[in-house]
């Protein structure tokens, strides 16, 4: 079996369609190309091509899910439940998160910090956000710790949200619908009480 041909993709530059015996067989990346040392006219063994092709199916989950993670901080369990879809062996999945767990791509708390700043910009309560974490797959001890700095400004983003609900009409004559609205939000029955009293 003979390479007898190798040709740059034209969607995606950093590839080459690499063609055995005249028909396409699999594509490299740039770098794996030059690390495999492969070239027109080498001749390979099935062996090595299933190998090639394995390489190749690896290297292009790598890229979508880098893509993928580059977009916006991600939790583990997101990224897991990604490759899931995507169809990864767990092989794959586990050495796709220990690599980019080191090269700071994939980090439970950064994801963390950044849900919670996105959360507490609209209003959410504490306790939804608590909860959102936990549905992300972050540990308690991250979730307390991101936590800790917005026990304070909880009070505010329930001002804020009572300003915005009490300027509709079915709130304005309703204050236990607005109150059950409140609770449902995730905000303390004890604070939406106080907050209420205050306003």
């Amino acid at each position: 079996m003979k390479i007898t041909a190798l040709e740059q993709q034209v969607k995606n530059s950093q590839r080459v369609s690499v063609f055995v015996d005249n028909k396409y067989s699999f594509s490299l990346s740039l770098d794996e190309l030059i690390r495999y040392k492969v070239k027109q006219n080498d001749e390979l063994s099935v062996a090595e091509v299933k190998k090639f092709k394995k390489i190749s199916e690896d290297g292009k989950l790598k890229a979508w899910a880098l893509e993928w993670l580059l977009n916006r901080p991600h939790s583990e369990r997101e990224f897991k439940d990604y490759l899931y879809r995507k169809k990864a062996a767990p092989e794959q999945i586990r050495n796709l998160i220990n690599d980019f767990s080191q090269k700071k791509y994939l980090d439970d708390a950064k994801f963390a910090i950044w849900f919670v700043d996105l959360q507490t910009r609209r209003g959410k309560s504490n306790r939804a956000i608590r909860s959102g974490l936990f549905t992300k797959g972050i540990n308690r001890k991250v979730a307390d710790e991101v936590l800790a700095g917005s026990e304070n400004n909880e009070k505010k983003r329930l001002e804020s949200l009572i300003a915005k609900k009490t300027k509709l009409l079915r709130y304005q004559n309703d204050p236990l619908k607005l109150k059950q609205y409140l609770a449902q939000q995730g905000f303390d029955y004890e604070l939406i009480n106080r907050t209420l009293k205050n306003t």
